[in-house]
C-alpha cells in the first residue's frame, strides 16, 4: 500500500546484512545509512584476504557529491544491446545540472570491488580522472562526451537522435584505452516489430577504461537483433551478435560470435517454441537447436516437453529430451517435476514454488545456452531461491545461481533495518525522507496477471514489484527519469523478457500520479 506522507519525515535508517557465498568467494557484512541529504555504507569482509570499503553520497547546492567506493556507470548511446557497463572508482565525484548540460567528474583511482548482496569492499587500483558531459542541443538531438585519463587514456564523442517514441539513431567515435573505436546504432520499437542494430569498430585491446574488473564483454562488428510480432500469439526472432571479450586489462580480447533464430507460439492454453543457435568462438563453431511444447491441460496442471541438440566442433553431438508437470495447487504454491533423458541416462528431479508471507521458496530447472562453454552448450540446473522473515525487519536470504563456465555457485545472507528519530506519519513506518512526487505502476504478464519480485531500475534506484505486481519510488522534484527492467536481478524464480515498457517514468505529486504498466513474457524451455 502507498500512503499519503508529508513532503520529508526526518530521521535516520541502518541496514545491517551479512553472508557468505561460493559464487563471489566473499564472507563479510556491511552496515548501509541514509538520513535526510545523506546516504552511504561500510564494509568489511574477507575476499582473497582482508578487504574494506564505504562510500557517503550528500546533496549540496544542488550538486551531488560522492566520496568513498562507488559503481560509475559508462554508457554510451550506441549501447543498444547492454547499457549496464560500469567501473569501480575510489575517489570524490561531483554530478549537477546546469542548464541542457548534465556534468559529471571523477577524481581518485580505479578500484577492485565485488558487490554483492551482503557486502561490498574494493581495493584502490591505479590513478583516474574522468569528465563526462550530456547536453541536449534540440528537442529531438542530444550530444554526449566521455573523457578518462589514466594510464590508457578514453576520448569518445557522439550524438544521439530521437526524432520520436520508439525511433533512436546514435553515433559515436574517438579512443579507447588508447584503441580506436567507432559504433553507430538504430532502434526502432513498435507494437509489431523491435528492431536493435549496432555496428562497432573496435581495436583488439579496446577498453573504456583499463581496469581489473569487471572484464565485461563489447559488443563488436555487425549486430542486429530483430523481432517480429504479426499477431498477439505469435513473435519470431533473429540476428547476429559478435563480442570483444577480454580476458586481462591488457591482453587482446577474443572475439565471438552467436547466430539465432527462434519462434514462439501461444494461443489457446498451448504453447510452442523453436530456437537456432550456431556460435563461433577461437575457430570453433558450435550449434544448438531446441525445440519446446506445452499447454495448461487445467486450471492448476501445466505440461512442458523439450528437445535439445547440440554439437561443438567435431566433437559428437548430444541429445536430450526433457519433460516437465507443474501444478498450481494454490495462488502461493505451485510444485514441479522433471524428467530428463540425455545420452541413454534418464533422471528425475523435484521443485516448486511458496510464497507466504515470511517465506518465499522456489526451486526451478533452467536449461541454458552457454556460447563460451566448451562440449555440450546446454546447461540443466535446478536453481533454488529463498528468503525467510522471521520477525521484524530481518531478513534471510539463500540462492544458487548458473555462473558463466556453467558452475552452480550459491550465496547466503540475512539482513535488517535499524531506525532511529522522529517517526513518520504512521507508527512502525521507516524513518526516510518521503517526497512528495513519485513513480508508480504494475508489473503484468500478457495475461494481465501481476508479476512479483521484477527488479527495476528508476534514475538510479532498484525497486521490486510486491505480490500484485506493484512498485513506486520516491523522487526529490518533478521530472522524467529513465527506468530500465533489470531482467537477471529479479528475486523470484523465473526467467522474463520484456513486452513492452517506457524507457522513461515521470514523477508526480502522489494524488495525480498515473500508473504506468510494464508488460513480461515468461521464457520457457531455453534461455541464454
Amino acid at each position: 500500500m502507498i500512503c499519503a506522507a508529508p513532503e520529508f519525515a526526518r530521521g535516520q535508517v541502518f541496514q545491517l546484512e551479512g553472508g557468505t557465498s561460493t559464487l563471489y568467494q566473499t564472507h563479510g557484512g556491511s552496515v548501509g545509512f541514509r538520513t535526510s541529504n545523506t546516504d552511504g555504507w561500510v564494509g568489511l569482509g574477507s575476499m582473497d584476504g582482508f578487504r574494506y570499503g564505504g562510500f557517503m553520497r550528500t546533496k549540496l547546492h544542488g550538486s551531488t557529491l560522492t566520496f568513498g567506493d562507488d559503481a560509475i556507470r559508462f554508457n554510451l548511446a550506441t549501447d543498444v544491446f547492454d547499457s549496464s557497463h560500469y567501473f569501480m572508482g575510489r575517489g570524490a565525484g561531483l554530478a549537477e545540472v546546469r542548464g541542457a548540460t548534465r556534468i559529471f567528474g571523477f577524481v581518485g583511482a580505479s578500484s577492485r570491488m565485488l558487490g554483492t548482496p551482503y557486502l561490498r569492499a574494493a581495493e584502490a587500483d591505479r590513478g583516474v580522472g574522468l569528465l563526462f558531459l550530456d547536453r541536449q542541443l534540440t528537442p529531438t538531438l542530444s550530444a554526449f562526451s566521455r573523457t578518462v585519463f589514466s594510464s590508457r587514456q578514453t576520448a569518445i564523442n557522439g550524438l544521439e537522435w530521437q526524432p520520436r517514441s520508439g525511433v533512436r539513431a546514435a553515433l559515436a567515435g574517438g579512443l579507447g584505452a588508447n584503441q580506436g573505436y567507432s559504433a553507430a546504432s538504430f532502434t526502432l520499437d513498435r507494437e509489431w516489430i523491435t528492431l536493435r542494430s549496432a555496428y562497432i569498430r573496435a581495436g583488439d585491446k579496446f577498453r573504456r577504461i583499463t581496469v581489473q574488473q569487471p572484464l565485461s564483454s563489447e559488443v563488436d562488428r555487425e549486430n542486429v537483433l530483430l523481432t517480429l510480432r504479426p499477431a498477439s500469439f505469435l513473435s519470431v526472432t533473429t540476428g547476429r551478435q559478435n563480442f570483444l571479450q577480454p580476458f586481462t586489462s591488457g591482453s587482446p580480447g577474443i572475439r565471438g560470435s552467436v547466430n539465432q533464430f527462434s519462434t514462439a507460439f501461444s494461443a489457446a492454453r498451448f504453447y510452442l517454441s523453436a530456437a537456432l543457435f550456431d556460435s563461433q568462438v577461437t575457430g570453433l563453431r558450435s550449434r544448438g537447436t531446441s525445440f519446446s511444447a506445452g499447454r495448461d491441460i487445467t486450471s492448476f496442471l501445466h505440461v512442458n516437453g523439450n528437445y535439445l541438440w547440440n554439437r561443438a566442433g567435431f566433437l559428437p553431438a548430444i541429445t536430450s529430451w526433457l519433460g516437465t508437470f507443474q501444478e498450481r495447487i494454490s495462488p502461493r504454491l505451485s510444485l514441479l517435476q522433471l524428467v530428463n533423458h540425455s545420452q541413454g541416462r534418464t533422471t528425475a528431479s523435484f521443485g516448486g514454488n511458496l510464497v507466504s508471507n515470511r517465506i518465499s521458496l522456489g526451486v526451478e530447472y533452467q536449461t541454458l545456452y552457454l556460447p563460451f562453454r566448451t562440449g555440450n552448450q546446454f546447461k540443466q540446473a535446478l536453481v533454488l531461491t529463498f528468503q525467510l522473515h522471521p520477525f521484524g525487519n530481518v531478513h534471510l536470504n539463500a540462492g544458487s545461481y548458473v555462473a558463466p563456465d556453467g558452475t552452480v555457485k550459491y550465496t547466503a545472507y540475512a539482513g535488517t533495518f535499524l531506525y532511529h528519530g522522529n517517526l513518520a506519519a504512521q507508527p512502525g513506518s521507516p524513518n526516510i525522507d518521503l517526497y512528495k512526487y513519485i513513480v508508480r505502476g504494475r508489473v503484468v504478464d500478457e495475461n494481465g496477471n501481476p508479476v512479483r519480485g521484477a527488479a527495476l531500475k528508476i534514475d538510479g534506484d532498484v525497486v521490486f514489484s510486491d505480490s500484485d505486481g506493484a512498485f513506486f519510488s520516491r523522487k526529490r522534484r518533478p521530472a522524467t527519469f529513465r527506468m530500465e527492467v533489470l531482467l537477471d536481478q529479479f528475486i523470484v524464480p523465473g526467467k522474463y523478457e520484456v513486452v513492452s515498457a517506457p524507457s522513461s517514468v515521470k514523477a508526480e505529486s502522489e494524488d495525480v500520479a498515473k500508473e504506468v504498466t510494464i508488460v513480461l513474457r515468461q521464457v520457457r524451455g531455453v534461455t541464454r
